[in-house]
């Protein structure tokens, strides 16, 4: 492993933000304090600030020292944390009830601080670099935000990067040319039954049964309407009904995603559970009410800045660390909606090793901080050489 004497300086310092971002959670659109520490940072490295971008979100823009070259990179860091409270009891362990940065997006700031750090020390680039620190990662819409706040024309990017950890064995770099994360629905089924007495059933219509049979037949769609090939899943991840043990409540409430590759088969799962609840209800003298919402599109990379990803890691990692194209992910990213945009690649680096076996989402989760001068190695690599002077 090759990191930078730029990066590896800042090790020590990137743990130290890393863990102060951690102890400190905020949700979606609420990252005030985040936001000024992360605003605080890059004008201390000397870089060009600008805030509220999509409301909470910050950009730092950094000129090389070898002219305006007329070309701009933008790189992207997350920021928001989850409604989650913290298992571990870590020195660093949330100070905020109910929120903790379960997906490792204190990593990637302090990732991404690093990176602009180094650069804003040597500035061996020509053209410009545009830290872009995103809001609302989490399913809120943070990336559409900045998009809608004009971001890409108040700060050019011919092409755009970012990362994001992963469960894969520590020091992996994982590159797709293509799809690398799903498209994501959300969808709230409401069941309208009629309320009573839990000892007189037959005077009610009662929802939960209905929901209950809602809930199998839906997460069993995928099995059956679509290939193999083109993988998809339904998952109920929350069922709200009744108050008291001896009522039948008037109504139950599914939560759940869709996950898929396809738009066609976003589509087609659609369809088909709107068809499964409404005649599940009917058959029962019920009514479902079915809301639809498209929180992702799919992720998908393009080819050619997968390949800068992969020669920027080559000298940072050893090649045999850096796998291509393995089979993409169910999880998505909201910085699918950068790159429908512009040009640019989204790629992983692996943290697992024997004290991080946590998944994202994970109340026991925790961000490696060994990787991250592996990340701000990388960024710095991807600028030098797409940045470099006469390129």
């Amino acid at each position: 492993m090759t990191i930078p004497a730029a990066v590896a300086n800042l090790a020590e310092e990137m743990t130290g933000w890393r863990r102060h971002l951690h102890a400190r959670p905020e949700l979606g659109f609420e990252e005030v304090e985040t936001a000024r520490f992360v605003a605080d940072r890059l004008r201390a490295f000397g870089i060009e600030v600008t805030e509220g971008v999509g409301r909470t979100g910050v950009v730092g823009t950094l000129r090389g020292r070898h002219g305006g070259g007329g070309r701009s990179i933008g790189l992207r860091a997350d920021m928001d944390a989850l409604p989650m409270t913290e298992a571990r009891a870590l020195p660093y362990a949330s100070r905020a009830a109910g929120r903790m940065h379960a997906c490792g997006h204190d990593g990637h700031m302090a990732t991404l601080l690093g990176a602009a750090a180094a650069l804003a020390g040597t500035r061996d680039f020509a053209g410009a670099v545009h830290f872009i620190f995103q809001p609302a990662e989490e399913g809120r819409g943070g990336a559409l935000a900045m998009l809608e706040d004009g971001l890409f024309d108040r700060f050019p990017c011919d092409e755009i990067y970012a990362y994001h950890n992963s469960e894969r064995p520590f020091g992996q770099v994982v590159i797709y040319d293509d799809v690398v994360a799903a498209a994501a629905d959300r969808f709230t089924i409401t069941v309208h039954g009629r309320g009573g007495h839990a000892a007189t059933p037959h005077l009610a219509i009662d929802p939960l049964p209905i929901a209950a049979r809602i809930l199998l037949a839906i997460e069993a769609l995928p099995g059956r309407l679509t290939n193999v090939s083109s993988p998809a899943v339904v998952t109920v991840g929350a069922l709200h009904a009744g108050e008291a043990f001896n009522t039948i409540p008037d109504r139950a409430t599914l939560t759940g995603t869709v996950r898929c590759f396809s738009e066609a088969v976003r589509q087609e799962l659609q369809r088909a559970i709107r068809k499964v609840a409404e005649c599940e209800a009917e058959a029962h003298g019920a009514r479902a009410e079915i809301e639809h919402e498209t929180l992702f599109a799919a992720t998908v990379n393009t080819a050619e800045n997968a390949r800068f990803v992969e020669e920027a890691a080559r000298d940072v990692v050893a090649g045999d660390a850096i796998v291509r194209n393995p089979a993409p992910e169910l999880g998505s990213e909201d910085f699918s909606f950068m790159l429908q945009r512009r040009p640019g690649c989204y790629f992983l680096i692996g943290q697992g090793d024997a004290e991080h076996q946590a998944i994202c989402h994970d109340v026991n989760y925790d961000f490696n901080d060994a990787i991250l001068p592996i990340g701000a190695a990388i960024f710095v690599r991807l600028v030098e050489r797409r940045l470099a002077p006469g390129a």
